[in-house]
C-alpha cells in the first residue's frame, strides 16, 4: 500500500503526543486518494493480563477511577483486568511487574493471548494481552498500585461466571477486559 506523507507535525509533546497528519493513500482500486487531514495519539505499547487463581477458581480484577470514562457522565470506577504501560522492558517483564504492583501477586505461568490495537483509527497502542496463572499463596502484598504513580486500586475477586455476568449487566465496560474474559471462558474447564 502506498502512502503519500505530505506533512506531519506533532501538536501536543507530553505524555501523550498528538500528530497532525496531511496525506494521501492508496484506494482499494490503485488510485491515490484526496488530500486528507488524519489525527494519531503517538502512544507506546502495553499489556492487559487476566489473572487466574487455580487453587479458588477465582479471577482477580481491580477497580480504578478512570477519568474518561467519569467525563462521559458514567461511574468512573470501573472494573477491568490489570494493565500497563511498557517502559523499556518485554511485555512479560512489564505484565509481572503490573500484577505484582497492583494485586500483590507473584504468578506462576503466562499465557500470551493476542496483540491488538483498541482503537487504530486514532493511536499507535498497541496492548499485549495474557492470562496469568497463579494461586493464592503466592501473594506477596495487597496490591493496590503505586502512590507515586497516583495509583488507587481496589483488587477484586471474582468467579468467572459472576464476571461473565457482569459483562452482562455493563458492570464491566473496558474492551480487553471483555475480551480476555471471553477468551478465558472459551478456553478453560473449571
Amino acid at each position: 500500500m502506498k502512502v503519500e506523507l505530505l506533512k506531519s507535525e506533532h501538536l501536543l509533546d507530553g505524555f501523550f503526543k498528538v500528530e497532525k497528519a496531511i496525506l494521501k493513500h492508496e484506494k482499494y482500486n490503485g488510485s491515490m486518494s484526496e488530500i486528507v487531514v488524519r489525527y494519531n495519539l503517538i502512544r507506546g505499547e502495553a499489556v492487559e493480563i487476566l489473572i487466574y487463581l487455580e487453587d479458588t477458581g477465582q479471577l482477580v480484577l481491580v477497580r480504578q477511577f478512570r477519568y474518561a470514562v467519569h467525563s462521559k457522565g458514567e461511574n468512573g470506577w470501573i472494573i477491568e483486568a490489570v494493565a500497563g504501560v511498557m517502559d523499556s522492558d518485554s511485555p512479560v517483564d512489564c505484565a509481572r511487574r503490573e500484577i505484582l504492583e497492583e494485586t500483590g501477586f507473584n504468578i506462576d505461568r503466562l499465557q500470551y493471548v493476542n496483540s491488538v490495537y483498541s482503537t487504530p483509527g486514532i493511536t499507535t497502542e498497541k496492548t499485549h494481552l495474557f492470562i496469568a496463572t497463579t494461586r493464592s499463596e503466592n501473594r506477596a502484598h495487597d496490591g493496590g498500585g503505586l502512590e507515586h504513580e497516583h495509583e488507587d486500586i481496589e483488587v477484586v475477586f471474582v468467579t468467572p461466571q459472576q464476571a461473565k455476568e457482569m459483562i452482562e449487566r455493563r458492570e464491566i465496560i473496558d474492551a480487553k477486559t471483555i475480551v480476555l474474559i471471553q477468551h478465558f471462558l472459551l478456553h478453560t474447564r473449571e
